[in-house]
């Protein structure tokens, strides 16, 4: 299964995973939940997972800011944590991702450096619509 990568790192890549629940939990580092819904993706086909207790986690680290396209300054969602991109058929069965929709999550992403209340600078990236 083709999924789509953010780590805490700032890296992201596509990765090749078996696409069992475990392999999933794997690459997030633990529980996952499906992320805010975003029409924009819904219309790609593609799902967002996260750690489920990402926020709960000591100094959780912000690894993607959902933006608007006419406005980037405004975040509509900050996400934190592995993150990982997935598909879905009408069944609401995870797929892996197909290259076209690997292309359009790529062209929507931008790596940024951000700063934590702690001082320490941080990679994270952002996903506008």
């Amino acid at each position: 299964m083709q999924i789509f990568k953010i780590d805490t790192d700032g890296n992201a890549c596509v990765k090749n995973i078996k696409g069992d629940l475990k392999s999933l939990q794997t690459e997030v580092g633990g529980l996952i939940t499906l992320a805010n819904y975003y029409e924009e993706l819904e219309d790609q086909g593609i799902d967002i997972f996260a750690d489920d207790e990402g926020l709960l986690k000591a100094d959780p680290i912000t690894t993607l800011l959902i933006t608007e396209k006419k406005n980037p300054m405004k975040v509509l969602t900050a996400l934190v944590g592995n993150l990982i991109f997935v598909s879905h058929d009408d069944e609401g069965n995870t797929l892996g991702l197909t290259n076209e929709q690997i292309d359009f999550i790529k062209a929507h992403l931008k790596q940024l450096c951000y700063f934590s209340p702690n001082g320490k600078m941080n990679m994270a990236h952002t996903f506008w619509f």
